[in-house]
């Protein structure tokens, strides 16, 4: 830990305009990173992924014409910097809670669609064999009587 704390500082001075630049686009990530209760860390991978891509076309924008501290300024006066910047990690915010309920939607109707698969083959093969082969607790829609459900399901 000193010796990246030793590399990154030195690194961080001799490219300040982009450090402070980074440092400050950054800090939706930041936020994402003490907040994120989950040891994963799922919610500053993903803000963050997004943040980082906000920032950077500021940043080769700096590269490219004055690499200073006064450019850094320019680019922080500017509203569309700013709604790039934190536009971007507010997507992965909206990314981070948006795609896990989706997902659990559509495990559940896939879920239930087999279910109800297993439920018509189950009518099936009592119409063909007999309501022996369901035991004693299967009605005609293809599921359990409700109040004789079987110990083990």
């Amino acid at each position: 830990m000193l010796t990246l704390i030793l590399l990154i500082i030195p690194a961080g001075l001799v490219v300040l305009p982009t450090s402070i630049l980074f440092g400050v686009g950054m800090i939706p990530t930041m936020v994402a990173y003490v907040v994120d209760r989950d040891p994963e860390k799922s919610a500053p991978i993903t803000v963050g992924g997004l943040n980082f891509c906000g920032c950077m076309p500021f940043a080769i924008d700096l590269w490219k014409h004055h690499h200073t501290i006064a450019a850094v300024g320019k680019i922080f006066t500017d509203p569309v910097a700013w709604l790039v910047m934190y536009g971007a990690a507010a997507i992965g915010w909206a990314l981070y809670y948006g795609i896990p309920p989706v997902i659990a939607n559509l495990e559940v109707s896939r879920a239930e669609k087999r279910v109800d698969g297993l439920k018509q083959k189950k009518v099936a093969l009592v119409q063909e064999w007999g309501p022996d082969v369901a035991g004693e607790t299967f009605d005609e829609s293809g599921g359990f009587q409700p109040e004789e459900e079987p110990v083990g399901a």
